[in-house]
């Protein structure tokens, strides 16, 4: 059985919103382990690590080393990558971006979605394009998908407040923010 060990990253980069904790910035209970463990509040309770969660995952994969955790929102839809804001790009590297487009494919193909998050930043990673949708508040509700042209198809990503569309992302496009 896995344990936390020395890391802490899950403290830095999830948003609590019972701690007024935001994304990015360490939790004022973490020294060495959490303070205020027995009295944590419930996303700190139902939190799992997916290194923790995966022993297919190795040693490279615990957070701490790899500069991001791995998290299943199965009942969003989503696999999401939280990133440590002091190793932005952490996730881009090897062996972690090979994987990542492997999931990203497979998470897809059930319409769901893998989502990275550098504290409020959130790139949308599809297999064959990363959109980048900036500053994105803690329960974005997105949709995420492939639209048809001559050209072949292209991935998008529209943002939504209730029904209403606030902003489309278009991959392979010039009003798109595509990364790598």
């Amino acid at each position: 059985m896995r344990t936390c060990g020395d890391c802490t990253l899950c403290c830095q980069v999830l948003d609590i919103p019972e701690l007024a904790k935001p994304a990015g910035r360490l939790c004022v209970h973490a020294n060495a382990g959490c303070r205020i463990y027995p009295d944590r509040p419930t996303p700190c309770r139902t939190f799992t690590c997916g290194w923790l969660a995966t022993p297919a995952l190795g040693e490279a994969w615990r957070p701490d080393i790899a500069g991001f955790l791995v998290r299943d929102e199965r009942d969003q839809g989503y696999l999401c990558i939280d990133v440590d804001p002091a190793r932005p790009e952490a996730w881009r590297a090897q062996p972690y971006l090979a994987q990542i487009k492997a999931w990203s494919r497979m998470v897809h193909d059930r319409t769901g979605c893998l989502l990275v998050y550098t504290g409020r930043e959130v790139t949308v990673v599809f297999p064959e394009a990363d959109i980048a949708l900036g500053p994105v508040g803690p329960d974005p509700r997105l949709i995420i998908g492939y639209l048809k042209g001559a050209d072949g198809r292209r991935p998008f990503v529209r943002l939504l407040d209730g029904d209403r569309m606030i902003q489309e992302w278009l991959g392979q496009s010039g009003d798109a923010k595509v990364g790598r």
